[in-house]
C-alpha cells in the first residue's frame, strides 16, 4: 500500500513541477463518403497540425488536374480522380495556442468505376521531417447497375417532350433574314439604277449641231452673236465670254482638243500645226483668245475697232481652217458625166 501511495504522490509531483508537453505533429486526409457514383462530385479533406513556425511544404500528389488512386484488386492499375473546374486551392490556418492547423478542402470526381485504393498524402517539415496521412479507400459505381441485354426491352424514363412554340425565339432570326434580303434588294435596284443611267448615256441621242460640220456651226453662232450687238451696248464681257465659247467648241470639233477646260497658252500649244501651213490663222486666233483673257479678266475696255476686229479674226480663222472635202477622180469624172446629161437634156 505504502508502495502504490508513494508512486501516485510522485506522478502529482511532476504534473504540477513540469508543464505539459506540446501535442506532436499530425496529418490527417479524409473523404466525405467511401462511396460514389461515376461523374458526382466529393471532397477531399486534408489537415496538417504542427507547431507555430514550422515550414509546411505541401503534398506534391495534389496537382493542378487532380491526384491518383490504384486498383485494390491490381496495384498496377492507376485511377485519374480529377478535380472540378472551381475548385479552390487556398489553405486555411487555424491557431490554437502555439500549435497551428492547415487545412484544404478539394472537390473531385471519379469517371471509373472499381474499388480504389488512395495512398498517403507526404508533407514536409522544416526541410527534413515527413507526416504521411493514412490510406483512404473509395468505391466508385455506375449510376446504373443493371442494364438489360434485350434492347426491345428498354424503354425511355419519360415520354418525349414537344416544347411550346414560342415566336419570341424566332424573331430575332427573322429580323436578321429580313434584313440582309433588304440589303440584297437595295444593292440589287442601286445596280439596275446606275445600269439604266450607263445606258441611257451611252444611247443619248445626237444632236443636230453634231451631225453638221464643225465650221458650218461655228458661223452660224457667231452670225447669232452680232445680231446680239453686245459690244455695242457696252457689254463687253458677256460678248468676249460668248466669242471664246463659240471658238472653243469650234476647235475641240475639228482638232479634238478639250479648249473648254483649258487657258489659251494650253490651246495654242496644242495648235501648233497651224503655225506652218496656216500661219495667219494661228495669230489672229491667238489675238483674238489675249484680248478676250485681258477683258474678262483684267477688266479691259477695248475700242470698237478692236472689236470689231476680234470680231472679224473670228470668222476668217474658222473660214480659213475648215474641213475640205478632198474629190477623187472617180468623183469627178461623174460629177463632169453628170453635168454632160443635164446639158443635153437642156439642149433637148
Amino acid at each position: 500500500m505504502k508502495k502504490y501511495i508513494a508512486l501516485f504522490l510522485t506522478f502529482l509531483t511532476g504534473v504540477l513541477l513540469f508543464p505539459p508537453c506540446a501535442k506532436a505533429d499530425s496529418a490527417k486526409a479524409a473523404l466525405d463518403t467511401t462511396w460514389a457514383v461515376v461523374g458526382m462530385p466529393r471532397v477531399l479533406h486534408l489537415e496538417v497540425t504542427v507547431p507555430e513556425g514550422t515550414d509546411v511544404q505541401w503534398t506534391k500528389e495534389i496537382q493542378r488536374n487532380g491526384f491518383q488512386a490504384r486498383d485494390f484488386d491490381d496495384p498496377t492499375v492507376r485511377y485519374n480522380l480529377e478535380f472540378g473546374p472551381d475548385v479552390n486551392f487556398g489553405i486555411d490556418t487555424v491557431r490554437q495556442g502555439n500549435m497551428m492547423t492547415l487545412q484544404q478542402n478539394l472537390q473531385f470526381f471519379a469517371f471509373d468505376s472499381a474499388v480504389m485504393v488512395i495512398e498517403p498524402f507526404k508533407f514536409v517539415l522544416n526541410g527534413k521531417d515527413t507526416l504521411a496521412t493514412p490510406l483512404l479507400g473509395l468505391k466508385c459505381d455506375h449510376p446504373f447497375v443493371e442494364v438489360p441485354d434485350n434492347t426491345e426491352a428498354m424503354q425511355d424514363l419519360k415520354p418525349i417532350m414537344k416544347p411550346d412554340l414560342v415566336i419570341w425565339d424566332y424573331v430575332w432570326w427573322m429580323v436578321w433574314v429580313l434584313l440582309v434580303i433588304a440589303i440584297a434588294a437595295a444593292g440589287y435596284y442601286i445596280w439596275l439604277y446606275f445600269q439604266k443611267r450607263r445606258v441611257q448615256t451611252s444611247e443619248e441621242p445626237v444632236s443636230k449641231e453634231n451631225l453638221l460640220p464643225p465650221h458650218i456651226v461655228a458661223l452660224k453662232a457667231l452670225q447669232d452673236l452680232g445680231e446680239k450687238k453686245l459690244w455695242q451696248d457696252g457689254q463687253y464681257k458677256a460678248f468676249y465670254t460668248e466669242l471664246t465659247d463659240i471658238l472653243r467648241r469650234y476647235i475641240e470639233r475639228r482638232y479634238q482638243v478639250s479648249a473648254m477646260e483649258r487657258t489659251t497658252d494650253e490651246i495654242m500649244s496644242e495648235l501648233v500645226e497651224l503655225t506652218v501651213s496656216q500661219r495667219s490663222s494661228y495669230s489672229n486666233l491667238q489675238e483674238v483668245l489675249q484680248l478676250a483673257d485681258f477683258v474678262k479678266f483684267a477688266k479691259y475696255e477695248p475700242l470698237p475697232d478692236e472689236n470689231q476686229m476680234a470680231f472679224m479674226n473670228s470668222r476668217l480663222f474658222v473660214e480659213q481652217t475648215k474641213e475640205t472635202v478632198v474629190e477623187t477622180a472617180d468623183n469627178t469624172q461623174s460629177s463632169k458625166e453628170s453635168t454632160y446629161k443635164t446639158e443635153e437634156n437642156d439642149i433637148r
